[in-house]
């Protein structure tokens, strides 16, 4: 009779230790996939701002240094989310423009 307790009780021990093992895996996919996707969410919000601040300096022809801060400060982890694409050439354009606005000549005024 020990015998026979102690066989069935192993496979049903191991049977539940199995099914553990599944829900496990699928919660912790589940998981992956939320996190997957929380992932691609910040990385498109920083892609925006970055966009953003691109199209309202690079109109104005300068970028001040703390927009430009701001801007690498979100590419940073832009790149570190696997984002690499035209985010890095407006970035790069973004560092190449002065940082004060561009003198405007006063009229009336002569250069000589």
């Amino acid at each position: 009779m020990v015998e026979f307790i102690v066989k069935y009780w192993i496979e049903v021990l191991f049977g539940l230790i199995i099914s553990g093992m599944g829900v496990f895996a699928k919660v912790l996919h589940t998981q992956h996939l939320k996190n997957d996707a929380i992932a691609n969410g910040v990385q498109a919000l920083l892609r925006n701002g970055i966009v953003e601040t691109y199209n309202k300096w690079s109109e104005k022809g300068y970028c001040p240094i703390y927009a430009r801060e701001n801007a690498i400060r979100m590419y940073v982890p832009y790149h570190a989310l696997g984002g690499n694409d035209v985010a890095t050439d407006l970035i790069e354009d973004l560092k190449k423009l002065p940082t004060e606005p561009p003198c405007k000549k006063k009229e009336g005024v002569s250069d000589g």
